[in-house]
């Protein structure tokens, strides 16, 4: 019994270093603006990165969509993040972040996918 429990841990630490599996719908990937001559973020397979007013690139610990909400949740300083936005027609509106369980109101801003 306790081979398999440290076989499992062992498998569990592998996928873990390969990135883990986290993986965005198709829908969502690429950049996302209100204005598309100045994209404000992409998201990627895995990644979420903000290019402005400050590029910062996060490997996504977790992504959810459910064809309507999708959730992207990340570490940033030690602190658990979850943007949550609302998918629904070819817009992305972020609607709030939550931060080490605390939930915070969005921009409600809707973006649009810049690019094909």
């Amino acid at each position: 019994m306790k081979t398999k429990i440290i076989l499992f841990a062992t498998v569990a630490t592998t996928l873990a270093a390969c990135g883990g599996g986290v993986s965005t719908p198709d829908e969502v990937r690429g950049k996302w603006g209100v204005e598309c001559s100045a994209p404000t973020i992409e998201i990627d397979a895995s990644a979420l990165h903000i290019l402005y007013p400050q590029a910062q690139d996060f490997d996504l610990t977790a992504s959810e969509f459910d064809g309507t909400t999708l959730k992207l949740s990340l570490v940033n300083a030690g602190k658990k993040i979850t943007d949550v936005y609302t998918y629904a027609n070819g817009t992305l509106t972020p609607t709030n972040v939550i931060v080490d369980g605390q939930t915070f109101s969005g921009d409600k801003v809707p973006l649009q996918k810049c690019g094909s």
